[in-house]
């Protein structure tokens, strides 16, 4: 009994690992139903006072999503803006589950949160994904 509690503890660390990696990102992936995405910014993270190439990868059961239409905003949660409303509607390439967009200016420093809509499957699923920028120096 003793060395199958040995082997199952590494086993069940190692699943949970796979199970919350869902792709390659800078560290911001999330599940929304079947379907895993991950969000990566460029630059990376995004910068005050201009605006970011958002990428997101959308992959079910460890393969990528290609039949979804994404669309994403950008708001500050604590802050109500006129551009809180304004909706990016994201390209995809070929294929691959990867999903791209340039969304509007990060205007100031603080809490930001990049929202995505998708419809995938004829599922319609909403993430939320926070930032915190730094004002430059």
């Amino acid at each position: 009994m003793l060395r199958i509690s040995y082997l199952f503890v590494p086993f069940v660390s190692s699943m949970l690992l796979i199970g919350c990696s869902g792709g390659q990102s800078d560290g911001k992936v999330q599940q929304a139903g079947a379907f895993f995405l991950s969000v990566n910014t460029i630059p990376n993270p995004p910068e005050v006072g201009s605006s970011a190439e958002v990428v997101v990868t959308i992959k079910a059961d460890d393969q990528p999503s290609s039949h979804c239409k994404v669309e994403f905003r950008q708001f500050m949660p604590e802050m109500e803006m006129s551009s809180d409303k304004a909706v990016y509607t994201m390209v995809q390439e070929g294929a691959s589950g990867v999903y791209k967009a340039r969304g509007g200016e990060f205007s100031m420093g603080g809490e930001w949160v990049l929202e995505f809509s998708l419809a995938c499957d004829g599922k319609a699923q909403t993430v939320k994904f926070p930032y915190s920028l730094k004002w430059p120096e």
